[in-house]
């Protein structure tokens, strides 16, 4: 389902006077997603055996490259943590230590496995790719802003793919709205799930999606939770750029992304 609101009233359409309400931002709309995209960043470390669950790090409360200063959000020093720390508690520094062990070559490859800087194709007009080309400059710092989601932008159905793949045994599966079209004569034709690729092992999207219910139980998003159930998923609160010159305004878009039951996955959801 995707729903986008203020919307209009499709048998009375005419009568819409704001024409950006007939485009579904979910699809035309990309942005900066923040810190949802850590998740992004560990299923590739942990593809490609870089890091694993038990590998810690110390995180001395900030991190500099090419002359530029990165921090933890909430300005925490966390010490030594193992890798679903740095997704429970979003660390920062941990992203960025988790992708520069991938380099940024293998960390621009699996970001775009996961369908992101292209368009996946869905029934709708207007649909833009995202961008994510700052990773082809080949500077570390635009790799250390990527592993924690700034730097880049992807549309919200991008993100729900990609999570829903983790959910899915690393399967990155098509995504439609039109379930079955009813022609006139009666026939009907079906829309069949289709796979379009693996992006991670099963062994990684499991490892993933228990990091990820960790997240919820333990990590900021408790509300996401729902008794009896296992619920993965990540918050992201994401600076919003200036238009008119470089640098970050104090203005946030904040995103949660997740599935469940993990268990037997059902629904994946931004």
């Amino acid at each position: 389902a995707m729903c986008s609101v203020p919307s209009f009233d499709p048998n009375r359409y005419q009568e819409t006077t704001d024409l950006a309400r007939f485009s579904a931002p979910a699809v035309v709309a990309a942005y900066e997603p923040g810190s949802v995209f850590k998740a992004i960043t560990m299923a590739a470390a942990l593809d490609a055996g870089t890091v694993e669950p038990e590998t810690h790090f110390v995180d001395t409360g900030s991190v500099t490259l090419n002359g530029e200063k990165i921090t933890n959000t909430d300005g925490m020093v966390y010490g030594e943590r193992a890798m679903a720390d740095i997704l429970r508690f979003s660390i920062n520094t941990g992203a960025v230590f988790v992708a520069r062990t991938l380099g940024i070559d293998r960390f621009r490859a699996a970001v775009e496995r996961f369908g992101f800087g292209t368009r996946t194709d869905v029934e709708l007009a207007g649909e833009v790719p995202g961008n994510t080309s700052s990773l082809a400059a080949r500077e570390e710092i635009y790799l250390a802003t990527g592993s924690f989601g700034q730097g880049i932008t992807v549309t919200p159905l991008q993100l729900a793919v990609a999570y829903a793949a983790l959910a899915n045994g690393g399967k990155l599966m098509s995504p439609y709205l039109v379930e079955e079209v009813l022609a006139a004569d009666g026939t009907r034709r079906r829309t069949e799930p289709r796979v379009v690729r693996q992006v991670v092992s099963a062994r990684t999207a499991t490892l993933l999606q228990g990091m990820l219910v960790s997240v919820v139980r333990e990590g900021y998003p408790k509300r996401a939770g729902v008794a009896g159930y296992l619920i993965g998923g990540k918050t992201g609160t994401a600076q919003i750029p200036f238009s008119d010159r470089p640098g970050y305004s104090n203005e946030t878009i904040h995103t949660f992304a997740g599935f469940g039951p993990v268990d037997q996955p059902t629904f994946a959801m931004v």
